[in-house]
């Protein structure tokens, strides 16, 4: 068993993590958790709700970020728990709380979060914004990570229609791989990073000043 790690805060290894299941490759990847850490805009007291957690990667950077706030991984899948447990104790993550269970029912017992990620949505990703759009704080971040055009647009009908801001990235990341005796580019699956902020009321306007005779 390797040594925990407690200095690396933003960027950890991907083989690092312990995987929900042998040979599983489905965790949110470490060139798109920078990405995604840094649209969430984490800061020191953020309380964030990682959303279909997997193997906890993005709940675990974010609470080496939050050291003062807290973060919820929010899972159903049994592997996937276990994996989050190991993982959280490896990275010395003691500011995350795992919830076990599905969204969007499990997150009517949290506290309202300043930030959410949403990395696994179990079909339910409609009513999981629905949720999340209704709980997130004023100033508050939304991101989600997609990998199909129809999640892509479901998430973005979603949010339009509720009049959220919507900003979109398309990740494409490839690594060197040895192959033999030369080096090529291998590339990872293309991820959709999909940012919103909820609508801002508008400012009132300033009323005209009335002149007062002396």
């Amino acid at each position: 068993m390797f040594a925990k790690r407690s200095r690396v805060l933003l960027g950890l290894p991907d083989a690092e993590f312990a995987q929900r299941r042998p040979g599983s490759n489905t965790m949110t990847k470490r060139e798109v958790r920078a990405i995604a850490l840094a649209n969430l805009e984490v800061h020191l007291y953020t309380v964030l709700w990682d959303i279909g957690s997997g193997t906890g990667s993005v709940a675990i950077e974010a609470a080496h970020l939050a050291t003062l706030g807290h973060i919820y991984a929010i899972e159903c899948d049994t592997g996937a728990l276990a994996a989050i447990a190991t993982n959280c104790q490896h990275f010395n993550a003691t500011n995350v709380t795992i919830v076990a269970g599905r969204a969007p029912q499990v997150l009517r017992g949290l506290p309202d979060p300043d930030a959410v990620f949403v990395g696994g949505s179990g079909g339910d990703l409609s009513a999981i914004l629905e949720e999340v759009m209704a709980r997130l704080h004023p100033q508050g971040v939304l991101v989600v990570n997609l990998t199909s055009f129809e999640h892509l647009s479901e998430a973005t009908n979603s949010l339009r229609r509720a009049h959220w801001g919507v900003d979109c990235t398309l990740v494409n990341i490839a690594r060197t791989q040895n192959i033999l005796d030369v080096t090529r580019f291998a590339a990872l699956n293309p991820v959709f990073v999909l940012t919103a902020h909820r609508p801002q009321r508008p400012e009132q306007p300033v009323g005209e000043r009335k002149e007062i005779d002396g």
